[in-house]
C-alpha cells in the first residue's frame, strides 16, 4: 500500500512541472503573438503613412489574390511619392504656378486656373496618396461654368515639399494656410472649398475647429471616423481583421503625434456653419454610403446630401459628370 502510495505522489510531482512548463509556453507564444501583430501594424501604418521616392505602387486591395494579400499583411504597402504626370495645359487650361507657406511644409504648391472675378473662388483638395493633377477633371468641370480654380497640393505630394501623409489630421492646416493665402491675394473675393476622401476630412476639420470661415463647402467621398475607414480597408480585402483597425489607428497615432482616434469628420461637422454640399457613390466600399450620411447628420440643416448610383470609390465627376455638374452648379446658385 505505500508503495503504491509513493508512485501516485511520484507521478503527480512528476506531473506538476509539466504543468508549469506548458503554462511557461504557452504564454511565451501569447507573448510572441503579441508582440508580432503589433509589429505588423506598425510596419503597416509606416508604410502607408510614408511615401518612397520609387517602385511599383501596391495594387487596390481587390486586385490582390490571397497570396498578395500575406504579403502586403506581413510587409506594408509600397506607395511611391505622388507626382503630377499631367497639368491644367494637358487640357488646354492657362493656368499659374503659385507658392505659400505652410506649417507642415514649405513652401506647397497649388495651379490657379482664371475665371471670372465675380464668381466664388474654388479651392480643390485632393485625396490619399495623391495629387492636385487628379482634380483636373472637376476643375475643367468648374472652368466651364465660368469658375476661377486653385488646386492645391497637400504637404509630401505632387509639387509640395516634404513625403508622407496624416490621412487629414496635419493636412487640416495646409487648408488653413491655403485660405489664409487666398484672403491676401484675394481679399474680398468668396470662397468655396472642395475635398475628395482625405481632401475633404482635412477640410471638415480645418473648418470644424474654427480656423477658417468659407463661403461654402463641398465633400466627397469622405469617410465619417479615421477608425471606419481602416475597418472598410480590410473589408476590401476580403480579410476578417477589422479589430486590428484599432492597432493600426493607436500605433498612426504614435508615429505622427496626433490622437487619430479623434479624427473624426463626422464630429467636426457639427461645428461647420457654412452651407455644405456632401457628394457620395453608393457603391463606394472604401468610404461607405452609411458614412457619408453620418456627417450629413452631424451637420443639420447645413448640410445637403447626394448619392450616385453604382459609383465606387473614385471622383465621381469621371464617373456621372452630367450628374455632378449639376448639383454642383445648383448648390452654387442656390448659395450666391
Amino acid at each position: 500500500m505505500r508503495c503504491q502510495l509513493g508512485r501516485v505522489t511520484e507521478k503527480m510531482s512528476l506531473a506538476k512541472p509539466s504543468l508549469r512548463h506548458l503554462v511557461k509556453l504557452l504564454s511565451a507564444v501569447l507573448l510572441g503573438a503579441l508582440i508580432g501583430v503589433n509589429g505588423v501594424a506598425f510596419i503597416q501604418v509606416w508604410a502607408m503613412t510614408h511615401f518612397v521616392e520609387s517602385g511599383e505602387r501596391t495594387a487596390r486591395p481587390e486586385q490582390l489574390d490571397m497570396l498578395d494579400k500575406l504579403t502586403v499583411i506581413l510587409s506594408g504597402v509600397i506607395i511611391p511619392r505622388p507626382q503630377n504626370q499631367r497639368t491644367p495645359a494637358d487640357l488646354s487650361l492657362a493656368y499659374e504656378t503659385h507658392h505659400f507657406a505652410s506649417p507642415n511644409a514649405t513652401p506647397l504648391e497649388a495651379w490657379y486656373i482664371p475665371g471670372n472675378d465675380a464668381l466664388p473662388l474654388m479651392v480643390l483638395f485632393h485625396g490619399y496618396a495623391a495629387s492636385k493633377a487628379s482634380l483636373l477633371s472637376a476643375a475643367q468641370v468648374l472652368h466651364e461654368l465660368g469658375l476661377a480654380t486653385l488646386l492645391v497640393d497637400f504637404y509630401g505630394s505632387g509639387g509640395s515639399s516634404g513625403t508622407g501623409t496624416t490621412i487629414g489630421m496635419k493636412e487640416a492646416s495646409d487648408v488653413v494656410a491655403t485660405v489664409d493665402y487666398i484672403r491676401r491675394k484675394w481679399p474680398n473675393r468668396k470662397v468655396v472649398l472642395y475635398g475628395i476622401s482625405m481632401g475633404g476630412a482635412a477640410v471638415l476639420r480645418a473648418v470644424g475647429t474654427g480656423k477658417i470661415n468659407p463661403d461654402a463647402v463641398i465633400v466627397e467621398a469622405t469617410f465619417d471616423r479615421l477608425l471606419n475607414a481602416g475597418k472598410s480597408r480590410f473589408r476590401a480585402m476580403g480579410l476578417p481583421l477589422s479589430p486590428f483597425a484599432a492597432l493600426l489607428i493607436f500605433w498612426g497615432s504614435m508615429q505622427t503625434g496626433s490622437n487619430l482616434f479623434l479624427h473624426n469628420p463626422a464630429d467636426y461637422a457639427r461645428s461647420v456653419n457654412c452651407p455644405t454640399l456632401i457628394l457620395h457613390g453608393e457603391k463606394d466600399e472604401r468610404t461607405t454610403l452609411d458614412q457619408a450620411r453620418a456627417i450629413a447628420r452631424a451637420m443639420g440643416q447645413n448640410a445637403r446630401f447626394v448619392s450616385f448610383a453604382g459609383v465606387p470609390h473614385m471622383p465621381i465627376v469621371e464617373a456621372r459628370s452630367v450628374q455632378w455638374t449639376r448639383e454642383v452648379r445648383d448648390f452654387l446658385h442656390g448659395v450666391f
